[in-house]
């Protein structure tokens, strides 16, 4: 028999599996759903405020970093919320957002602000590119360029009507996820852009005092996302060293097209963005709405490009990408959870963020969970209560 950590939430119980990462602000775990059997990323917020504060809102940002993060966290749940919601789903390669909630322990004076996420199985794009050795080749960077173009449009048009062209403002290879589909026929992975925490209006907007979501400094827009989106073509070209600058103004490769197409649309929108802010400064009119170029014919025409249309074509074929996806779809530690012998050992774990349960698993039926463990009167070791003194609901280290 061994012991093992159960979330709760209103989707069902998740059995933890391990840590992914620590971020400044959020904890992100691995966890299997344990209705459905899906891996899934839980995001765990370790910053808090006393219960019953009120947040500022309609702001960027603060001086307080514990309550930027908690701004942060509702802004994206909200927005994620919204974009999952507009049409056009099927079409958004971004991590779907399952459920979110705040548990609280009104006892402690403690909470703990979680949400559920789609896991995306080949690590962000930044680690990939530090540990892949070889050129890559162009379907994957067309790949690249039509899905999250293709997000991007749609995150600019999906909120208009109620905030106006809305932009990630964060972009950058970090926050960009492969995934490796275990379908898929094609070494070329998935593109899920990620970490909505800043995205904001591109101007001011009229919204009711309930928003969560995060609103400009009058005057001074949002860094819009395709020029941070060139610096990441930039890394993708960089494998190619020798023909890098021939590759780029060559007038027939589509990938080269497409950079100018975009550095097009971006000098264009800088000229706008220059007499906006020339306009703010003389009237002093916030209210005008900035546009945004439209994104659509580079989307088109990089959606048309024979590399494109065929990815698993002679450029892709037998090359290193191929056993890179087979590693990442087959990874051997999605499937084991962290266990334990003894239950005086998981009682006390500390380091984990919670509030989490312990459950009897079977490591012999794939670790499925038998029983929520009950000790004497309490239903379960729920974090924190009485019997586990030394663990907070909201820290991600265990101690005050």
């Amino acid at each position: 028999m061994s012991y093992g950590h159960i979330f709760k939430d209103t989707t069902g119980q998740y059995l933890f599996i391990r840590e992914l990462g620590t971020g400044v602000s959020c904890r992100a775990q691995l966890v299997r759903h344990l209705p459905t059997g899906e891996y899934r990323v839980r995001k765990v917020l370790h910053r808090r405020v006393p219960i019953g504060e009120d947040l500022p809102r309609n702001i960027r940002y603060t001086v307080d970093a514990d309550i930027q993060a908690i701004i942060q966290f509702n802004n994206e749940t909200a927005i994620v919320d919204l974009l999952q919601k507009s049409g056009e789903r099927d079409q958004l390669k971004i991590a779907a957002l399952y459920s979110h909630s705040t548990h609280v322990d009104e006892k402690k004076k403690k909470y703990s602000r979680v949400s559920y996420w789609s896991l995306s199985n080949g690590g962000d794009l930044d680690s990939f590119l530090v540990d892949y050795q070889h050129h890559i080749p162009r379907p994957f960077i067309l790949q690249f360029l039509s899905q999250i173009l293709t997000t991007l449009q749609h995150m600019y048009n999906a909120c208009h009507d109620r905030l106006g062209p809305m932009v990630h403002n964060d972009f950058h290879a970090g926050n960009i996820l492969l995934h490796y589909p275990s379908d898929a026929r094609s070494p070329i992975p998935e593109f899920h852009l990620i970490d909505f925490g800043l995205a904001t209006p591109l101007s001011p907007a009229s919204i009711a005092d309930e928003n969560d979501f995060l609103l400009p400094e009058p005057g001074n827009p949002p860094v819009w996302d395709i020029p941070r989106l060139l610096r990441v073509v930039d890394k993708l070209l960089v494998t190619w060293p020798e023909e890098y600058r021939v590759f780029l103004h060559s007038g027939g490769d589509p990938i080269g097209t497409a950079y100018r197409l975009l550095l097009d649309l971006d000098r264009r929108f800088q000229y706008i963005l220059q007499e906006h802010r020339r306009y703010v400064y003389e009237t002093k009119d916030f209210s005008q709405r900035l546009t945004l170029p439209d994104l659509r014919p580079v989307i088109e025409y990089v959606n048309n490009c024979r590399a494109t249309l065929d990815p698993d074509g002679v450029e892709t074929r037998d090359h290193p990408l191929c056993s890179q996806a087979y590693m990442r779809i087959s990874d051997a530690k999605l499937a084991v959870p962290q266990t334990y012998s003894e239950l005086e050992t998981i009682a006390h774990t500390r380091d984990l963020p919670g509030p989490w349960h312990i459950g009897y698993l079977d490591p012999e039926r794939n670790y499925q969970v038998l029983d929520l463990l009950a000790v004497g009167n309490k239903d379960t070791f729920h974090r924190p209560n009485e019997d586990n003194e030394n663990s907070d609901t909201d820290s991600a280290w265990g101690d005050e």
